[in-house]
């Protein structure tokens, strides 16, 4: 199976468009650990820019990076700079930002090496008073909820298969009209990706589930949150 990961139409046409709710949340723990406006955030993996635009009204100053051209050009006509480039790339832009975030499980694709690699990057783009905060699968809990599922959503009933093999999760989704998706990301366990931050100079500075800062991962909700810094750099929260 191949580690690139591709969308297709009926992906975006059904998981393309959280719910505000949902996107709410996340920007409100965005707020909570990142440096505040008008701080610069690199935005990795930026899709439409649901992140990059609240974030914008708030008076951060936002640059993206997003392969995929579709969605991409949302986020642009929006007001973010959006860079066409693939993660694997991020050397190829100037500078470093203020922040750097990975949002909606958008860490993991590749093998384990390229993984690690596209971490280090962030962390490069990652000013000395910078934070990186990473949205990543909590392997606890894809162990848990193996096997077939239905999906009840945008008008589509899609079957949906998962399965953990050491430590990558594969997901197949049927989408009932002879299409399917084939997903696969690496799983990291939080003491992995202290090891990360470590090894890019960088302090974890904490690691919690369900975008809450005092909720600390058990398995009990899919994705798992790691705010790291630089040594010495306080991330004073901003109302």
């Amino acid at each position: 199976m191949t580690l690139e990961p591709s969308f297709s139409d009926a992906w975006y046409e059904t998981f393309g468009r959280p719910d505000d709710t949902v996107t709410a949340r996340e920007v409100a723990f965005l707020l909570d650990v990142l440096p505040p406006p008008p701080a610069t955030v690199l935005d990795v993996a930026c899709g439409s820019g649901r992140h990059a635009r609240a974030l914008l009204e708030r008076g951060y100053r936002v640059t993206g990076v997003e392969l995929e051209p579709r969605v991409g050009v949302i986020a642009r006509a929006a007001g973010v700079t959006v860079h066409e480039l693939d993660m694997r790339a991020l050397r190829e832009l100037e500078g470093t930002f203020d922040a750097v975030m990975c949002m909606w499980a958008s860490f993991g694709w590749f093998d384990e090496a390229t993984n690690a690699d596209v971490f280090a990057q962030m962390a490069e783009k990652t000013a000395s008073n910078g934070a990186l905060v990473l949205d990543v699968y909590d392997p606890s809990w894809f162990r848990a909820h193996q096997g077939q599922h239905i999906i009840e959503r945008g008008g589509r009933r899609t079957e949906e298969l998962k399965h953990v093999v050491g430590a990558r999760l594969f997901t197949t989704l049927d989408y009932g009209d002879g299409h399917n998706d084939d997903f696969s990301w690496q799983l990291y366990e939080p003491h992995e990706l202290v090891a990360l931050g470590e090894t890019a100079e960088l302090t974890c500075e904490t690691i919690c589930a369900g975008f809450d800062v005092r909720s600390s991962p058990r398995g009990e909700v899919a994705r798992m949150q790691a705010v790291f810094r630089r040594p010495g750099t306080r991330l004073d929260a901003e109302p």
